[in-house]
Parts: C-alpha cells; structure tokens; sequence
C-alpha cells in the first residue's frame, strides 16, 4: 500500500474515534438537573381586638379638697395660716368675731347657774316640808306644791343646759379647723373683711392622694371601666406616672367626667398640666407580623400568602399600627388564619412553590 493508502486509512480512523466520542457524551450533555425549592419561614394571620390610644389634657389636683366657712356671719378677727402651710386634721385655721355670740353663751351660762340654785333651795323647802308632813305639821297640799315646783325647775335647767350647748357650739363654731391634713393653697378672706355665712375662707388641697379630671366624649366614656389603667404625664416633661380610672360620671354635653388617681408621691406639683393616655378597645382588626408586609412605607405594600399546594400569591394590603412586633392589615385579598411569607421574599414570585421552614 502507497502513502497515500496509508495516510486515507488513519484519518478514516481517526474520524471513526470522535463519532464515537460524540456518542458517549450525548446523554451527559441532555441530563436535566433540577433546582431546590426556594425555603421560607410563615406565621398566621391573627384577628384580635384592637386598642385605641387617645390623649386627654387634664391639671392635677387633691383628692380631698375643702373650702371651710363659718356657718355664722362676722368679721374675720384672725388667720393662723398662711399659703402653702401643711395643717393637720383639727388644727385651727381662722378665728371669727361675732358680737352677739359671747354675750349669749353668758346669758345662757347665768341662767343654767340661775336655776341650779333655785333647785338647790326648792330641795330644801321640799325636804323640810316632806318632814312636817311626817310629823302631821303640815298639808299634803303644800309637800304636792313644792314637788311640782321642783319638777317645773328640773324642766326648766334641761332647757336651759340645751340653750347654753348651743350656744356653747356656736361660741366654738367662731374658730375654723382643718377637716383633715392638708395644705392651704389659696386665701379668700383677709383679717378685719367681714364673711357672711357659708362664704368660703380659704382652701384645702388634701396630702392623701392626687388625682386628674379630664372630660371624654360620651361614646368613648361608655367603653371605660373602674380600675382601668391610665398613663399620666406632664405636659412639658416626659415623665410617665401609672394612674387609674377611679370614677366615670355621667355625660352631660356629650362630654362625662372621668378621674384618674395617682400616686402622691410621684405625682406632679397641685396645678400643674398633665396629658392622660388611655388605651380604649375598638373593634378587632387583621395583624400580621411586620416582617410579612413588603415595602410597608412604599405606594403599594403586600403580602405573600401561602396556598394550599405550597405556592405563592400576592395580597394588598394597607398597614396600621404597630404593637409588640405585629403590624394591623387591611385588605381584601387577606383571610385570618391563613399563613403568610415572614421570611425570604425576596426571592419569590407569584405562583412559585417554596419549602416552608418549621
């Protein structure tokens, strides 16, 4: 065989040996390989009741307030207290002069001693006259006469013991005193002014407790109760002080009346302005975990529900406010107790099937 023969032959084979190549690398190039489903972590959507945060102005004050008054007109004679002075329960505040008073509490004094000697003599007579009588020296007429005298006089000194009481109380009744421990935070009445009956003196603020009046409309007032908690804090502080509803009066002007007592010894200084949150349920709304909503602060916010067979889907929604981690939802493409996607959206479309993490 000549050269050429020979050089035909090697690339025949040669070319019989890449077709066979080819044919055993075939299947290799047209096996598939499947991907992993995308993982995510889920939580429940949640119906729960929804609390409403609202924010009264109120000024705080005593618990126990007075505004003592004599119950006689006169001139206020003296006043041993000054503003801001802490009294304790029965100390004297004012003293009254009344002109009238001391000359009847020594009228009436006179004549109750008037009378216990009138009964000390008729005592005598009648004794006197009960041992002549014993003797047969005298009438049962005349031992009768001094009996009845004697009781007429008995009579007489009860009253007159009443009147001078009275009178007594009313001489007392010239001194004001402090109902209970308080401070003095404000003075109507100077020395030497005449005080008609029943016109204030001055005022107590009582140092037992503390507490806020604030005006809440009716509806609202309907859905408070007794011992509910309140937050206390000042109007230009930050301050937080725990208070609690303690009365909710009836609404009169579609506004009730609703006071909240705080600790005495955290409280605010008497008069000054406070601010009074409280938390008032209203109806239950959706919530979902703040993770699940994707681009909460975007036009169009969502979430990716899960469907039974492990696929995706978008939902609308529009957020609320955030408690505790948890987000309130509307929308309605959103049904409680369904799953949605807390984790790994990013990486989905509507309609995947994702592996759900435990």
């Amino acid at each position: 065989m000549g050269w050429g023969g020979r050089a035909g032959l090697a690339a025949a084979l040669m070319l019989t040996a890449v077709l066979l190549a080819g044919c055993d690398a075939a299947p290799a190039q047209v096996e598939r390989i499947e991907e992993p489903l995308p993982s995510v972590r889920s939580d429940v959507v949640r119906m729960e009741p929804d609390e409403a945060r609202y924010r009264f102005p109120g000024v705080v004050r005593a618990s126990e307030r007075a505004a003592p008054a004599f119950l006689h007109g006169g001139v206020l004679r003296e006043r041993h207290v000054v503003r801001g002075q802490r009294v304790e329960q029965g100390e004297a505040l004012a003293a009254l002069h009344n002109p009238a008073m001391a000359p009847a509490f020594a009228a009436a004094e006179a004549r109750v001693r008037e009378l216990d000697a009138s009964l000390s003599r008729l005592g005598r007579d009648v004794e006197r006259a009960r041992t002549l009588r014993e003797r047969n020296l005298s009438a049962e007429e005349e031992l009768d006469r001094l009996r009845s005298e004697r009781e007429a006089l008995v009579q007489a000194r009860e009253q007159a013991l009443a009147q001078r009481d009275e009178t007594q109380a009313q001489l007392e009744e010239l001194t004001l005193r402090a109902p209970f421990a308080a401070e003095v935070s404000d003075l109507d009445v100077e020395p030497g002014d005449f005080v008609p009956a029943g016109q204030p003196v001055l005022r107590l603020a009582g140092l037992s407790a503390r507490e806020v009046e604030i005006r809440v409309p009716a509806h609202l007032a309907a859905r408070l109760e007794r011992g509910q908690a309140a937050s206390v804090a000042p109007t230009f502080g930050t301050q937080h002080i725990s208070g609690e509803v303690v009365h909710i009066g009836r609404a009169g002007d579609s506004m009730a009346p609703v006071i909240i007592v705080i600790p005495t010894d955290s409280a605010p200084a008497l008069g000054e302005p406070v601010r009074v949150q409280l938390e008032i349920a209203a109806q239950p709304v959706m919530r979902v975990p703040l993770a699940a909503v994707v681009d909460p602060a975007a036009s169009a916010p969502y979430v990716l529900v899960l469907n039974a067979d492990d696929t995706v889907r978008r939902a609308p929604v529009m957020p609320g406010r955030l408690a505790g981690g948890w987000v309130s939802v509307s929308g309605e493409g959103l049904v409680p107790g369904e799953r949605v996607v807390t984790a790994g959206q990013g990486r989905l479309e509507e309609g995947i099937r994702v592996r759900i993490l435990p």
